[in-house]
């Protein structure tokens, strides 16, 4: 283990990577200004304090408690496809190497207590703070805290010896456990995230994250990934008689010192893949080359004996130059080292310096979603395919929402059948910062779903034909299920007159203030077919801001013809069987006629126009001829 060989998660200087469906946190809570407060409140993200989505809660008027404010889950269904959808500063393959790391972990493998961390009243900035560094049931308040991993996990990295075969450049490592890296030579503590599992993949130690895919622009490095993923191998520590974990050994000098060398066994079932990164330009954020569209990874949400609770998707992005190889190792660090802190190069005569961090040149950026859950279908909808319809973005222009982006579906284009159900589910937050702009009450996420004439159209009215085949789920989707009958707590259209500017007052339904910031719909099948424009009445500000989709239903599959049952009467089904198979023959004659028809007829001009000239040049003079007319 001491003189391991890793291909290591190393990544170049300032190359933020941010989660935007499912939403990533950058470590946020309920902090009501652009910039986060703590960048080790959950794990070690080392991205722009700027990014990030605000905690999926609610921020009612007066709340001085955590028993005033409901927070929010996503609640997505077993099977079904999850666009991942994020953006990194940096280029991937352009003119470096790359790799994005997808992982997940619920509280079957975190451990019980998983959680975001819940505000404490409607002011923000009172679940910032890092996990104290104690056992979970001496916590006073632990709901004001965020926990991924657990204190017992971090523990365990605490123990243990660090790798000694890694590639540490020029850094002085201040200790000899796991939780000192090149990238972290202090040990700092960020959450109960290990630092060498988060610097480096595969892992060699125990992890309680399940591999999804593996992107990169090395292709020929799959079979290493997949061959030493958890998804595929066991991990393995060392134990004494009682039962203390011993450092990282291995399984001979384990045994030598009356050891018990344990197992973790691979995991049970994997989705795992390793493909080709999608590649991007550097500095635009994320979008692909030769498109239009962010970088996204299809995951399709495993199939659980039971659900699966208070899960988090796990995102690292990783770039390498050349002057920082994958195989480097520990006999290239100190004076060896290829690179060194600030240096400066004799180019032609002149003394250049360079801006290289040898903490950083070669570094793992990181970002984690709020948690969420995953769930057993209902019986009703077991072998039926179902569409996630969420919404990523939050509110703001697109300066205010920096390393954000502004609201838009996904996915913004879906095709889908009339066998299909489609899952309208989102969430927001009403911890925004107040002075972002937007509609509707101050520093609220809010989206709803309405139907448009054309798609340059921004002003809903009647259509000619209609999505919708429902018109309570018409009104579900545009109301999100506010009281809009009810006079004392929604103006009525009239009353809006007065009050159309008053974006901040409950009351104005029109805006949806008195919707909470998560909206879910039970599935609903597709019934009307054809090309249907969706708009979010909030949201769309014409030039600057709009929040748009285009639907497109197609037929699904006909009904097949059922066999008869056996009970039928034989001559009922002889009768139908007969009849079919007549008219099958029918349909072959018709054909078959029409065709020879064709031929006959095509051979008599033919042969009027060209005479008793062989076949093979009367043939051809007619191609020419007609090449001619055409």
């Amino acid at each position: 283990m001491r003189c391991l060989f890793v291909i290591s998660l190393a990544l170049v200087v300032s190359a933020d990577v941010y989660l935007h469906n499912p939403r990533g946190s950058n470590n946020r809570c309920d902090r009501r200004t652009n910039d986060r407060r703590n960048a080790n409140r959950l794990f070690d993200s080392q991205n722009n304090a700027a990014g990030g989505y605000a905690a999926p809660c609610n921020r009612p008027e007066g709340a001085d408690s955590p028993d005033d404010i409901s927070c929010y889950q996503m609640n997505y269904y077993e099977d079904t496809v999850i666009p991942i959808r994020w953006t990194s500063q940096h280029a991937c393959g352009e003119n470096n190497n790359c790799n994005y790391v997808l992982q997940y972990a619920c509280d079957n493998t975190l451990g019980e207590g998983v959680r975001d961390g819940h505000p404490q009243n409607e002011h923000g900035n009172t679940c910032t703070d890092t996990i104290p560094y104690t056992e979970e049931d001496t916590l006073e308040n632990p709901e004001r805290y965020g926990r991924h991993e657990s204190y017992h996990y971090y523990q365990r990295c605490n123990s243990r010896t660090r790798n000694k075969g890694l590639f540490t450049a020029d850094q002085n490592l201040r200790g000899h456990d796991a939780k000192y890296t090149r990238q972290n030579p202090n040990g700092n503590r960020y959450g109960f995230e290990c630092p060498e599992e988060r610097d480096y993949y595969p892992y060699w130690g125990d992890t309680p994250w399940i591999d999804i895919a593996v992107l990169t622009t090395e292709r020929f490095r799959c079979d290493y990934y997949t061959n030493n993923s958890k998804c595929f191998s066991p991990r393995h520590e060392c134990f004494d008689s009682n039962n203390e974990r011993l450092s990282d050994i291995d399984y001979d000098e384990c045994i030598s010192r009356e050891g018990l060398w344990r197992e973790y066994p691979a995991w049970d079932s994997c989705n795992f893949e390793c493909r080709y990164a999608p590649s991007s330009i550097i500095n635009r954020l994320g979008i692909a080359n030769a498109t239009t569209n962010h970088q996204t990874y299809y995951w399709r949400l495993p199939k659980p004996v039971s659900d699966l609770n208070n899960c988090v998707l796990r995102l690292r992005y990783n770039i390498s130059t050349s002057e920082t190889p994958w195989s480097l190792n520990s006999s290239y660090n100190g004076e060896y080292s290829p690179v060194k802190y600030n240096p400066y190069v004799n180019v032609s005569g002149v003394p250049l310096r360079l801006a290289i961090n040898t903490a950083q040149f070669g570094r793992v950026f990181e970002d984690r979603s709020w948690t969420f859950n995953i769930l057993k279908r209902p019986e009703e909808l077991e072998d039926k395919t179902i569409h996630n319809l969420n919404v990523q973005g939050k509110r703001g222009n697109i300066a205010q929402v920096r390393n954000c982006i502004e609201y838009d579906y996904v996915p913004n284009r879906m095709t889908a059948t009339t066998d299909d159900y489609i899952h309208f589910q989102w969430v927001g937050s009403d911890f925004n910062p107040a002075n972002n702009d937007g509609e509707g009450r101050q520093g609220t996420d809010r989206t709803n779903f309405v139907q448009l004439m054309d798609f340059k159209d921004s002003m809903p009215r009647n259509v000619s034909y209609e999505f919708f085949t429902d018109e309570n789920i018409k009104r579900l989707l545009a109301t999100l299920d506010q009281p809009v009958d009810d006079s004392e707590l929604c103006y009525s259209y009239n009353e809006l007159l007065d009050h159309r500017d008053n974006d901040n007052d409950l009351s104005n339904c029109a805006l949806l203030n008195r919707a909470e910031p998560y909206f879910n719909a039970y599935p609903v099948k597709m019934n009307n077919t054809g090309m249907f424009h969706i708009v979010c009445t909030r949201n769309n500000n014409f030039s600057n801001r709009g929040q748009k989709m285009i639907l497109h239903i197609k037929p699904g599959e006909p009904e097949l013809i059922q066999e008869p049952d056996i009970n039928d009467e034989i001559v009922d089904s002889d009768t139908s069987e007969s009849s079919r198979i007549g008219k099958s023959h029918t349909f072959q004659i018709v054909g078959v006629s029409i065709v020879v028809g064709i031929m006959i007829l095509g051979g008599f001009i033919i042969h009027r126009h060209y005479g008793s000239v062989p076949l093979r040049e009367r043939f051809t003079n007619f191609k020419r001829h007609f090449q001619r007319r055409v």
